[in-house]
């Protein structure tokens, strides 16, 4: 079936308890293309930390979650502007994008305190392990760190120097490595490996300006 950005599906995945649809994001150009994932926000029909209220609907959008496309179920229904608008808005301010995408990037204001969490810009192994042989993947955490200390995780971008990835999504970074922002998507804390006695990826972080070139990416690939 073909899919749209804006349209809520229906959606049930063990990764995501709690979910019962999920917002198509990502761009149509990607959604018509060959491709087996896509991005989006959960769906959830209670109000939550790191969740927004989408209106006249009772729904509430909650973090990024790249999912096979073969995972979506009904469309339940389509958003109007006005009702994509604040979803899409609070998405721009987790993943800080009108500072970074500025003149000069801007990066998000620290937070005070304890970092016991996964630090925006910062480059971690994350995620499920994947390919072949499976392993585990350098992420980068793009959400805000105002966000992350307080939903028990981070939304990552997973970089690859595979020369089969590239184009309006995949920027090309300072270490030569290229950002999938197509398939942004929130990760426990349990599954990034974030505590300072374990091993890291090098380099272990990304500045000002590789941080604003992959917000220009997240921009472009999620239409916002």
């Amino acid at each position: 079936m073909a899919i749209r950005r804006g349209t809520i599906y229906g959606f049930v995945s063990p990764a995501a308890p709690g979910a019962v649809g999920y917002l198509l994001l990502t761009n149509d150009q990607w959604n018509d293309a060959d491709t087996q994932d896509v991005s989006g926000a959960l769906i959830y029909d209670e109000a939550g930390t790191g969740r927004i209220a989408i209106p006249a609907t009772g729904a509430f959008a909650g973090p990024l979650f790249a999912t096979p496309k073969a995972t979506l179920l009904n469309a339940i229904g389509n958003l109007t502007a006005v009702q994509l608008r604040p979803v899409e808005d609070f998405v721009r301010d987790v993943l800080a994008i009108p500072g970074l995408t500025g003149t000069p990037p801007r990066a998000p204001s620290a937070v005070p305190g304890p970092i016991n969490y996964p630090h925006w810009s910062q480059i971690y192994y994350a995620g499920p392990p994947a390919g072949i042989p499976p392993q585990t993947k350098r992420r980068v955490v793009v959400s805000r760190d105002d966000y992350n200390r307080v939903v028990g995780g981070a939304i990552c971008v997973r970089t690859t120097t595979s020369p089969n990835r590239g184009g309006q999504g995949f920027p090309v970074l300072s270490d030569g490595s290229k950002a999938v922002c197509v398939l942004s998507t929130f990760l426990p804390n349990a599954t990034i490996r974030f505590d300072p006695r374990q091993s890291r990826p090098r380099p272990s972080q990304f500045f000002t300006q590789d941080m604003a070139m992959i917000a220009v990416g997240l921009a472009e690939a999620l239409d916002l």
